[in-house]
């Protein structure tokens, strides 16, 4: 309402989840004392006002989930005070304002569900407050800058579902309290970086549907808080690091639809809280270990499309096995 516009003294405007429509008015950026504006999951239409950058008080910006077009502005790098910019799920174009690099206090910086593309500006490394930075579901181009291992209180990265190329900066290894680091479904080359088993506080790695290749570095399995990890669909080759048996959180464990080879590990029996074991389309030989039927929790196994010997262990059947019934192998 154009009453609104009028108070000056304004310090919230929530009106989140209602059924508003029309243009954001570029009178909002006229109150200046406002310190949270939440306008998501509304209908609105047409552009971000670069007015909104005049709200110098303001610490939390929520416009997601609203039908949003056009840029987002560059004005918005100069709200100093924001510690949150929610504008996710929208359909936001053009590139990620390096201005944003200038939110020194910004925790949460959710850009994700929109159609953006470029770069990543490396100013975002400067960003050191951050905690979480999605970008995924985009049309992001170019390389992960290594800057973004500046980012010393990130606990979640989620830039899957783009079209980065490059390979995966090795300063990603720096980040410390990192919990959630999802760089899947992208174009990125080369090999994992060893430096990601220093990431002590990880607990998901998706790095799966790139174009990855070399071993699987056997520093992976000095993540000890690590549920998930899921790197198929590569072009991943060598054996499989007996060092992952080493994961004693881990739950699933995506290895499918790359070239390795040599035997499974013995060692992935001890994986004691394992649920998902994905192994197949590989070049994996020898046996199935006997060891796997220590693996109490285990509910998913896959392990066609290898060129495996011997016969299945018996106890193996007792989980969803509907991939082994194709596997020419004899029960024992």
């Amino acid at each position: 309402p154009p009453e609104i516009i009028g108070l000056t003294n304004l310090r919230t405007i929530d009106l989140d989840g209602n059924k508003l429509t029309g243009q954001l008015p570029a009178e909002l950026g006229g109150l200046t004392n406002l310190g949270a504006l939440w306008l998501g999951d509304n209908d609105f239409s047409g552009e971000i006002p670069a007015e909104l950058g005049n709200l110098s008080r303001l610490y939390w910006l929520g416009l997601y989930e609203s039908e949003l077009t056009g840029e987002i502005p560059a004005e918005l790098g100069n709200l100093t005070n924001l510690r949150g910019l929610y504008l996710h799920e929208n359909q936001l174009t053009g590139d990620i304002p390096a201005e944003l690099g200038n939110l020194k206090e910004l925790s949460r910086l959710f850009l994700r569900n929109n159609r953006l593309t470029g770069e990543i500006p490396t100013e975002l490394g400067s960003l050191s407050n951050l905690k979480i930075l999605t970008l995924r579901n985009n049309r992001l181009t170019g390389e992960i800058p290594a800057e973004l291992g500046s980012l010393s209180n990130l606990e979640s990265l989620l830039i899957s579902n783009n079209m980065l190329v490059g390979e995966i900066p090795p300063e990603l290894g720096d980040l410390a309290d990192l919990k959630l680091l999802r760089l899947n479904s992208n174009r990125l080359t080369g090999q994992i970086p060893a430096e990601l088993g220093n990431l002590s506080k990880l607990e998901e790695l998706y790095l799966l549907e790139n174009e990855l290749e070399g071993s699987i570095p056997g520093q992976l399995g000095r993540l000890a808080e690590l549920k998930v990890l899921n790197v198929n669909r590569n072009r991943l080759s060598g054996s499989i690091p007996p060092k992952l048996g080493n994961l004693a959180n881990l739950e699933e464990l995506h290895l499918d639809n790359n070239q390795l080879s040599g035997e499974i590990p013995e060692e992935l029996g001890s994986l004691a809280k394992l649920e998902q074991l994905h192994l197949d389309t590989n070049q994996l030989t020898g046996p199935i270990p006997t060891e796997l039927t220590n693996l109490t929790e285990l509910m998913l196994l896959y392990v066609i499309r290898n060129e495996l010997s011997g016969c299945i262990p018996a106890a193996l059947f007792s989980v969803d096995q509907s991939d082994l019934d194709e596997l020419p192998l004899p029960v024992c």
